[in-house]
């Protein structure tokens, strides 16, 4: 569509009049106006923010390595958070900053799309998904003059939304080039944040990865700063700090836990006998049930991998009752290789 057709489509949405757009634009002029966000006015919300997080930290380093491509070229860059705040922001001159810091885009503004309506971080926070919005196709007028491109960032570890890369320019300057430069940008952070990420993290993923491929239930990997969680767990929406606090107070050598309403785990060190590696869990509804006795761990040394299977043979040899025909079918493997792995681990 042409300038001309878009702001004639977004005039005509704001009458009630039937309007034609792009469909991820309609869908967010929609969303934006049943939230009740004002077209014409800013009147963002502020909020303090944290410029020594790990996404900025690890994020404005990779962004400013290609500033010196952009000068002169009237574009700005920034991030946000998962929540769609814009925590940094550069620009290639001071008349962009100028102009955008008198339309209020810059660090402290959170401009989600439920606060701010149509914009690259808005719907990409919505989504989850790489976003283009130009000119009228921002639902508040004063940013008609910008056009914006904005993806999300997946942190490697966690593998959850760790922040959003935007790049902004004059709307009359947009072209699909920006569509390359926002997706190089985002690979760099997240190859920035993979190199960052501690020996540690990267256990926790490799024990959480295991668990998941054969858990009868959703797996969370916690320990004191990080939370890794599949999204069939989301929905339970545990909080890391409470659900630490609750692992814990248990200690290492819990088997299980209660952690919400109707809601247990099984404990997995990442490394047995301690917390502080790591701790896979993995959940379930009902009440508290023990291992059955004939499912105790073998007196062997075992690597984490290793413990992490024999904790998913175990428990779902107690929750079969010891069916072994049963426990084969849970796990997706034959029953010879399951009778392979009760040797194994002197479970038979």
């Amino acid at each position: 569509m042409t300038s001309r057709a878009t702001r004639d489509a977004w005039e005509r949405f704001q009458s009630g009049a039937v309007a034609t757009a792009r469909a991820e634009i309609l869908d967010s002029w929609r969303r934006s106006k049943s939230n009740g966000v004002d077209p014409e006015r800013l009147e963002l919300v502020h909020t303090e923010i944290d410029y020594e997080s790990p996404f900025v930290r690890v994020g404005a380093p990779v962004l400013l390595g290609m500033a010196d491509l952009l000068v002169g070229n009237s574009t700005s860059l920034a991030l946000a958070d998962a929540d769609g705040t814009v925590t940094w922001r550069w620009d290639s001159d001071r008349t962009v900053g100028r102009e955008l810091d008198r339309v209020d885009f810059g660090p402290g503004s959170r401009v989600g799309e439920s606060l701010a309506g149509t914009n690259g971080i808005g719907i990409t926070t919505k989504t989850n998904r790489l976003s283009l919005v130009v000119g009228a196709e921002h639902y508040k007028q004063p940013w008609h003059s910008w056009a914006c491109v904005a993806a999300p960032v997946v942190h490697p570890v966690t593998r959850r939304v760790a922040g959003t890369v935007n790049v902004a320019c004059r709307a009359e300057d947009a072209n699909h080039l920006l569509l390359v430069v926002v997706r190089s940008l985002v690979d760099g952070v997240a190859s920035a944040l993979s190199a960052a990420s501690t020996a540690r993290e990267k256990r926790m993923l490799d024990a959480h990865l295991s668990f998941r491929a054969t858990a009868t239930g959703p797996v969370v990997t916690i320990d004191r700063q990080t939370m890794i969680i599949e999204d069939s767990a989301a929905e339970f929406g545990l909080d890391r700090a409470e659900l630490w606090s609750v692992v814990a107070e248990a200690g290492p050598s819990a088997t299980e836990v209660a952690v919400g309403d109707g809601l247990h785990a099984r404990l997995y060190p990442v490394v047995p006998g301690r917390l502080d590696d790591g701790v896979v869990l993995v959940i379930r509804r009902g009440k508290s049930r023990g291992l059955a006795p004939s499912t105790a761990a073998p007196a062997v040394s075992l690597g984490p991998l290793e413990q992490a299977e024999l904790k998913v043979i175990t428990e779902t040899l107690a929750e079969c009752g010891g069916n072994k025909t049963e426990v084969a079918a849970r796990l997706g493997i034959s029953r010879g290789t399951l009778y392979h792995r009760l040797r194994r681990y002197r479970l038979a």
